[in-house]
């Protein structure tokens, strides 16, 4: 719980934004009672959180996404600094994560790890060199990859790398995130390891390689490579009714949900390394007085231990992962953290089976995970062109049509 809340008042309502991943009834409940406050979730598609935040301030208190997103909404001036001072639990947050375990690490392309976007500077700009403020709490984070669905990795031993989403043995059975952060980087990813698209630096193109790649992606839509797309990860439930083996870009909570409803999903470990994303905690520019208050006791809370262990419970990680050890069992924190063979059934939050004992978590520990990492969600300076051209692409039906 948090030690002395600053404010409790149930007059007030403290509105949060951000999406499903962190969103959720019973971690809205456990702060709420924690904190003594009300809580408004505001929960949205990715895209939809990005835009209300880099350009309604007004309609938000905090903003809870991921940190690829101060891109854009820190040039805006749509969110404050955050003071570490006021933040207790500052000191146990584990930075090593935003480099992905790996400062040293020779990188292919640019960093765009969230690390060289924490702090700010005095003349407002976002680096990794330290100070007083930083632009977003880091919370929770992961490394996501590829599933099959209705199968697993022994059934499809090929199936290793990004590049099987462009594949013709999975022609008409492949699902996508329609997240251009997010989804741009895993096809960019497919197309280079087909030596189909030859770039000097896929965390930033130019305007004739977002036009080349436009096209080359264009003409697998149109060729019919894509079963269907999907926006949030309530969208993923709906594939429960499909039968045939589907390979989906998915998000290890949502794997999880799937696995919760019997679903047989396998995550795989892609050779060429993952896709990583990093969670965060950020303060609108409007917030102030009792709602200022009461957002650093809501980020206060977020970094004492339930909410970090509630996700892990859902395939993510946490940074402050002491204060998540105390709220797992020892053979929950084995599973996954340490990537050990599960010596008991591992369960969910709700008590449904995810894995049985004697699995191990696909991709093994934390740390080795984290340090396969390609790349991370990357907003790239051409943004706003890219956006338009993706958002023009010949989509195919969403899951729920």
């Amino acid at each position: 719980m948090v030690a002395a809340p600053l404010v409790k008042d149930s007059t007030h309502r403290l509105a949060v934004l951000g999406t499903s991943v962190t969103q959720n009834p019973v971690l809205k409940a456990y702060a709420e009672k924690d904190m003594g406050i009300t809580l408004d979730m505001v929960t949205l598609g990715g895209g939809s959180a990005q835009q209300r935040a880099a350009l309604s301030p007004e309609s938000y208190d905090v903003y809870d996404q991921w940190f690829h997103d101060i891109d854009l909404s820190w040039p805006t001036g749509s969110i404050q600094p955050i003071d570490i001072n006021r933040i207790k639990g500052y000191q146990k947050i584990n930075l090593d994560a935003l480099t992905g375990f790996s400062s040293n690490k020779d990188h292919i392309w640019k960093t765009t790890s969230p690390i060289d976007r924490l702090y700010v500077g005095a003349d407002l700009s976002l680096s990794r060199k330290p100070s007083e403020q930083i632009s977003m709490m880091p919370t929770i984070f992961n490394a996501d990859t590829l599933a099959i669905i209705n199968g697993d990795t022994q059934s499809f031993p090929d199936v290793n790398d990004w590049s099987d989403l462009l594949g013709n043995d999975w022609h008409g059975s492949v699902v996508i995130q329609k997240d251009s952060a997010i989804s741009l980087v895993e096809i960019l990813l497919a197309l280079t390891q087909k030596a189909e698209l030859n770039i000097g630096d896929i965390t930033d193109l130019s305007i004739d390689e977002i036009d080349h790649f436009i096209s080359l992606f264009s003409a697998y839509l149109k060729k019919g490579q894509f079963y269907r797309h999907w926006e949030v990860e309530g969208d993923l439930q709906r594939l429960t009714h499909v039968q045939k083996p589907l390979l989906c870009s998915m998000w290890w909570s949502g794997a999880m949900q799937l696995r919760a409803m019997g679903q047989n999903v396998s995550m795989i470990t892609p050779r060429g390394g993952y896709r990583g994303w990093f969670g965060g905690l950020a303060l609108s520019r409007c917030v102030s007085d009792w709602a200022l208050d009461a957002a650093y006791d809501y980020l206060n809370w977020w970094l004492t231990g339930p909410a970090g262990a509630y996700l892990c419970r859902q395939g993510g990680y946490f940074v402050n992962i002491e204060g998540v050890r105390r709220y797992l069992q020892t053979h929950e924190y084995e599973f996954w953290i340490d990537g050990k063979s599960a010596r008991y059934d591992i369960f969910d939050n709700e008590g449904h089976l995810l894995y049985q004992k004697g699995n191990v978590r696909e991709g093994g520990s934390l740390i080795d995970r984290m340090k396969s990492i390609a790349i991370w969600n990357t907003v790239m300076p051409e943004h706003n062109y890219l956006v338009r051209k993706w958002e023009n692409l010949p989509w195919l039906k969403d899951i729920g049509d």
